[in-house]
């Protein structure tokens, strides 16, 4: 267990020093070998963690997703679909939060680049088939009714996700949490999806 607390701390301490350097003077004037001595690590060591450059960009997503599995299994117990979504995703945000000005990078260097982007596009569909998890669980459950399917409910989910990521790092001046500015979200977009017609009542 010790060791694999140790490598992820590694991995964490690669991607920062990484992000640092390509804030400083751009992703593409960054090689492996100054990321590697940055760290303090051999160029080999690199690899071991990150197959290439690259990589580093798709860690934020990946990470993001250990995250999210782990605290699937801890609020695993709350039954109110919105509640858990808000609760879920928030923790995500805090984390990207934490680290504001280095994500906004990262996400930056998402969109710049195709071949990043492409793979990056991999995280959010497996984002979105959690979210599409607990929707259908919901519906089989009762706590959720909806005459809109599931695909389009956890479109509508990733579309205020991404929103509240994207408008907290560019307009952010307030001091509410990330997460707050989330639920907010949320809520605007969730009373249609819970909207049900007078026929499907009866």
């Amino acid at each position: 267990m010790l060791r694999e607390v140790q490598k992820q701390d590694t991995k964490q301490l690669i991607f920062i020093q990484a992000i640092k350097l390509f804030k400083e003077k751009g992703y593409d004037h960054v090689t492996v070998q100054e990321i590697a001595s940055t760290c303090g690590i051999a160029k080999g060591t690199f690899f071991n963690y990150f197959s290439k450059k690259e990589d580093v960009l798709l860690y934020l997503g990946e990470s993001q997703l250990q995250l999210l599995e782990q605290n699937l299994k801890t609020y695993q117990s709350v039954s109110d679909p919105k509640q858990k979504i808000v609760t879920l995703l928030g923790e995500l945000l805090k984390r990207y939060s934490a680290e504001g000005e280095l994500m906004k990078l990262v996400i930056s260097e998402i969109v710049r680049s195709a071949f990043v982007s492409a793979m990056e596009s991999n995280s959010i569909k497996r984002l979105e088939s959690v979210l599409a998890d607990i929707i259908n669980e919901a519906k089989q459950q009762g706590t959720l009714h909806s005459v809109h399917d599931t695909e389009l409910i956890s479109s509508v989910v990733i579309g205020a996700y991404f929103h509240t990521m994207m408008t907290w790092s560019l307009l952010h001046t307030s001091g509410e949490p990330i997460d707050y500015h989330f639920e907010r979200h949320l809520n605007a977009v969730w009373h249609g999806v819970c909207f049900v017609k007078e026929e499907h009542l009866s």
